[in-house]
């Protein structure tokens, strides 16, 4: 592909230009010091890594080399492993990297740096100029995380403008409590330009659950015991199963389901045992539920209508006797 960039220099001459440079300047490990060969000064772990890494560059894997050299960089923080690292980037196309990494060796090279290496890399990055847009971002509220492509670059606001390959690129930004923003950007080599992100604040996606009961009382949530007395706190929306126990009384069970933001409250009051009777636990707003879920259980597997139980008044008269021998 014959790209033609910025002020009428051919993409490819650009990156021809990239590589003579590196073949010169950069073709032995003699940049910084100290002045051994990176295979001999690095030890250990790091100097595997490096070893590993040039096996996989001359076999043309510059991920995996890039990877192995990073990791050599971790170990040792020797600044020629930055250059080393910079070529895997310029290989893979990824210039605005490439650069970052030029940059930062020649930071942490210091004077250790030769004037005709600095030289190089200079010329290197002049190189690259057009290969890359600088874009300035502008992310409403700061503190979000941006990333490009899929690659977290910083926290709004960040430093200054943001180096991108030439060509479409997606730039997104994602905080808590905020819908994560992307939005796309066509990049032009050489030139500036400027984006600006909104996030807007994130539908609410809990809801809150109170279970007023007696101080003794244990509550469990989804089959989690979390409160002993009252409950007051926040849920995701949703299903959730609710259980009240104490001891020497009738355990409550619910199954209740909250709406986005929704506040529940249930108002439990639980009933001493009785031996050989179920009792009704009553709670807030005509909800009855039968200890152990032996009313539940009944209805559930009959096949035929009882008539011997009567119904009155607003709520329900259970005669028992329907249930003894169960």
């Amino acid at each position: 592909m014959n790209l033609t960039c910025r002020r009428g220099v051919p993409c490819a001459a650009l990156v021809a230009a990239l590589t003579l440079v590196s073949v010169q300047a950069f073709g032995q490990d003699h940049a910084a010091v100290p002045a051994q060969p990176l295979d001999q000064s690095l030890q250990g772990a790091a100097r595997s890594a490096y070893t590993y890494a040039k096996i996989l560059f001359d076999n043309g894997d510059f991920a995996g080399a890039l990877a192995k050299y990073t990791q050599a960089y971790g170990l040792s923080k020797d600044p020629r492993l930055l250059f080393n690292m910079a070529l895997c980037e310029r290989n893979l196309r990824a210039y605005a990297r490439m650069r970052t990494l030029l940059q930062r060796y020649e930071t942490e090279s210091g004077s250790a740096l030769s004037a005709r290496d600095k030289g190089a890399v200079d010329a290197a990055l002049a190189a690259a100029e057009n290969l890359v847009g600088k874009v300035t971002l502008s992310v409403d509220p700061p503190g979000a995380t941006i990333s490009v492509d899929g690659a977290v670059v910083g926290t709004a606001p960040l430093d200054g403008p943001l180096e991108i390959e030439l060509g479409r690129h997606t730039v997104s930004a994602k905080k808590t409590g905020f819908e994560d923003t992307g939005q796309e950007i066509e990049v032009a080599g050489g030139a500036a330009s400027s984006l600006a992100i909104h996030l807007a604040p994130q539908r609410s996606t809990t809801a809150r659950l109170v279970v007023a009961v007696d101080p003794g009382a244990m509550v469990a949530i989804d089959g989690k015991a979390i409160a002993l007395g009252r409950f007051d706190g926040p849920l995701g929306a949703g299903a959730h199963d609710v259980n009240v126990t104490e001891q020497g009384k009738s355990p409550y069970a619910a199954h209740v389901d909250l709406r986005d933001g929704e506040t529940r409250t249930l108002d439990v009051t639980l009933l001493d045992e009785k031996p050989g009777g179920a009792v009704w636990p009553w709670i807030a707003g005509g909800v009855a539920i039968v200890a152990a879920g032996t009313v539940g259980g009944y209805f559930l597997f009959r096949t035929s209508p009882d008539h011997s139980a009567a119904l009155s008044g607003q709520f329900a008269t259970v005669h028992f006797s329907a249930f003894r021998g169960w």
